[in-house]
């Protein structure tokens, strides 16, 4: 599966850190996903089994790759 110039998708990882408890949950989002991700304030995580609100990120990138850390309350 690609896009229109005909690249291959691209997952980037993302972690998310309940700070209530200090949960995390690591996932790969591609570029769709991500760009939903950055325009959102809430964010329902299953494993937290709760919608949680975005109240911090922390990006990185290097050798090509986006990491991403989207801290929750």
């Amino acid at each position: 599966m690609g896009d229109e110039s005909g690249e291959k998708w691209r997952f980037e990882k993302v972690v998310f850190v309940f700070q209530k408890n200090e949960q995390i949950e690591e996932v790969e989002l591609n570029s769709v996903q991500l760009s939903a991700l950055l325009h959102s304030k809430q964010v329902w995580i299953e494993t937290f089994s709760q919608n949680l609100k975005i109240e911090n990120t922390v990006w990185s990138y290097g050798n090509r790759h986006v990491s991403l850390q989207v801290y929750l309350k």
